[in-house]
């Protein structure tokens, strides 16, 4: 299985004495081979984050129904305020997405599709929208 981190996000929190920091990281892990989950860690050191979040990684990961390495149809899926579009294409074309979306597409092993995203690009909204479009495959 192969890890990816995604985004490391640093949250500061106020308090009377000063600041507090902690940073929670955002992974996806897969295989290359139809398998593929995804994990966030929250802690107050990065490294303990980014192990937090490869392990929840490994816990859901979810087996894809792909064929000819690309999807058999159209799929779409909402997540808060972004909403991602999933075309077929031939083995030609490639991955025409963004950049977060392709990283996705390239740990679950999907090697020609379209994309497109409307709304908002947030990259830890527009993961779950890639990961929630593939569970819809038939």
């Amino acid at each position: 299985m192969e890890d990816r981190l995604v985004k490391i996000h640093r949250v500061t929190k106020v308090v009377k004495g000063g600041r507090i920091f902690s940073y929670t990281s955002t992974s996806i892990c897969g295989n290359k081979k139809y398998l593929i989950g995804f994990g966030r860690g929250k802690s107050r050191e990065i490294l303990e984050s980014i192990k937090k979040s490869y392990l929840k990684a490994r816990n859901n990961i979810i087996k894809l129904k792909i064929y000819n390495n690309s999807i058999p149809h159209f799929l779409y899926a909402k997540h808060s305020s972004s909403k991602l579009y999933l075309f077929p294409a031939s083995k030609i074309i490639g991955l025409i997405c963004n950049n977060i979306v392709k990283q996705v597409l390239i740990s679950a092993g999907i090697k020609s599709i379209f994309s497109k995203i409307h709304g908002s690009s947030n990259t830890i909204n527009v993961t779950i929208c890639a990961i929630k479009a593939l569970t819809f495959l038939k």
